[in-house]
């Protein structure tokens, strides 16, 4: 066997942890990967963090999920965290789990997708952890920083509430793929390699929306969770609820609705920023589509309750 075709017991840790510190440099003035801890020097008045982690047979299939794709997700949906706090993403500790039989070949294709996704993204990986499991497990936590973060809990009433780019592409390319893992295209594009909104959130910033977060368990559950945070109201078009373009069926809208894991930027403007804002983005080349009001009475869309709808959304510890 070559050696990327070994197992990954044939290395000990710190082999690993070699191959990790090679790949990923540490600044003269930091302590890096292969010490106890890294540190850094902060930069600027608050620091951000967030972590997400991704388990094999609940986040992803290894019949159609490469350890490339794996590895830039992980930074991916982490990274659009930060930027739905209006933060930059800045360094990423990373933790790999796997069972002893899995190839170097897979960790160093998940090396590679980290490291393509931080170079995209502008993140610095500073370390992290190995062990041993009987599924893969993928985890990182990105540090960001921000001068004066934006949450979940501004929204203001007369708000509108808007949301960038397209839904629904993730989910239709995880059908794709549970039906046929070869699939391509832009859908499975889409889901295995998402974008976080990181340019588009600085041209948002400058506007001061009143709430941000990103699209990552749907629509419908995630703009429940920022109204809750806001303790307001809504009433939103589900007609204006932009679909992506790629799906079968565009005048379907519950993908766009219930899908999880498009990873765009649900935002809360003063109504005459609408404008500002799609102008903001133009250069990104993402759209931003205005779907609603925020109000102080009941949480609508359409004639139906948010509250009731939530629940067709993806909950981590429920949707099984």
């Amino acid at each position: 066997m070559t050696s990327r075709e070994a197992p990954i017991s044939t290395l000990d840790e710190d082999a690993l942890v070699s191959l990790l510190r090679e790949r990923f440099p540490a600044p003269p003035e930091e302590v890096g990967i292969g010490d106890d801890a890294a540190t850094f020097s902060a930069r600027g008045p608050q620091v951000v963090f967030t972590t997400d982690t991704m388990v094999e047979g609940v986040d992803f299939d290894l019949t159609y999920f490469s350890g490339a794709d794996l590895g830039w997700k992980v930074m991916a949906i982490n990274a659009s965290d930060v930027a739905a706090m209006g933060a930059e993403p800045w360094k990423a500790l990373l933790t790999l789990c796997m069972p002893p039989s899995t190839s170097v070949g897979f960790v160093q294709e998940v090396i590679d997708g980290v490291a393509q996704a931080a170079a995209d993204m502008g993140v610095g990986v500073a370390g992290g952890d190995i062990s041993a499991s009987d599924q893969v497990v993928l985890g990182a936590a990105v540090v960001g920083l921000v001068d004066v973060p934006i949450t979940r809990a501004g929204a203001r009433v007369g708000d509108a509430i808007c949301v960038t780019g397209t839904l629904g592409g993730s989910s239709g390319g995880l059908s794709l793929l549970q039906e046929d893992p070869s699939a391509e295209g832009p859908l499975v594009t889409r889901h295995r390699r998402p974008r976080p909104r990181l340019r588009e959130a600085r041209a948002l910033k400058e506007l001061h929306p009143s709430a941000m977060l990103d699209v990552s368990d749907g629509l419908v559950i995630d703009l429940h969770r920022l109204l809750v945070a806001s303790d307001k109201g809504c009433r939103v078009d589900p007609a204006l609820v932009p679909v992506d373009p790629h799906l079968p069926n565009v005048e379907d809208k519950r993908a766009a609705l219930f899908g999880g894991e498009d990873f765009e930027l649900l935002v809360t403007l003063r109504r005459e920023d609408v404008d500002a804002a799609a102008a903001a983005l133009g250069p990104t080349g993402t759209a931003i589509t205005e779907i609603g009001v925020v109000t102080d009475g009941d949480r609508l869309i359409g004639d139906l309750s948010l509250t009731d709808l939530k629940e067709h959304g993806w909950d981590h510890l429920q949707s099984r």
